[in-house]
């Protein structure tokens, strides 16, 4: 059993020491070489094609992403399609209107425990260097403190989150060709 016990501390141990490594080297380098880049929680996040800046929160138990959409308006064009209108606005005040196909609708748990159902859209995100489409469904983050929640679908591969850090991430998005 103590065998077992020294293996995994070892484990451990490694682990630890190869993501202290990671964290203290160069950013972009890790980021040209597709590599995970370590970010905190909290970042400054550019979304949309036009790169409009606001700030999120990286959630590793959060499935997919989701964006404070304001005036939201669900239509149908043609017989199936449906497409929804909506508005973000940037931690500079800065306004952007979207038109957009809903490739999907999620059922989101409540807090309360029931359920709501929010369209799905696929939008351009980038944090620190690390750049691609996102499935975001549109919410009322009214009540939070951050318009952004970034989830796991678009975490994964790209960024390692250290819940002790915020804000470590450069604002290069437009250097990265990443997705």
């Amino acid at each position: 059993m103590g065998r077992i016990l020294n293996s995994l501390s070892a484990v451990a141990v490694s682990m630890t020491i190869s993501t202290i490594a990671l964290a203290q080297g160069d950013a972009t380098e890790d980021a040209s070489r597709g590599d995970p880049i370590p970010l905190g929680y909290l970042e400054d996040v550019r979304v949309g094609s036009l790169g409009l800046a606001m700030k999120g929160k990286l959630d590793t138990g959060a499935d997919t992403s989701s964006v404070h959409a304001r005036d939201v308006d669900i239509y149908k064009r043609g017989k199936r399609d449906n497409w929804v209108r909506f508005r973000l606005i940037g931690k500079d005040g800065r306004a952007i209107r979207y038109d957009q196909n809903v490739i999907r609708f999620a059922l989101i748990k409540t807090k309360t425990g029931g359920t709501i159902r929010r369209p799905v859209i696929h939008l351009p995100l980038c944090v620190g260097v690390k750049k691609g489409l996102a499935e975001i469904n549109l919410a009322d983050r009214a009540d939070f403190e951050y318009d952004v929640l970034i989830g796991r679908e678009f975490l994964a591969h790209r960024i390692l989150v250290d819940p002790g850090q915020t804000f470590v991430g450069t604002d290069e998005c437009g250097q990265s060709d990443e997705d």
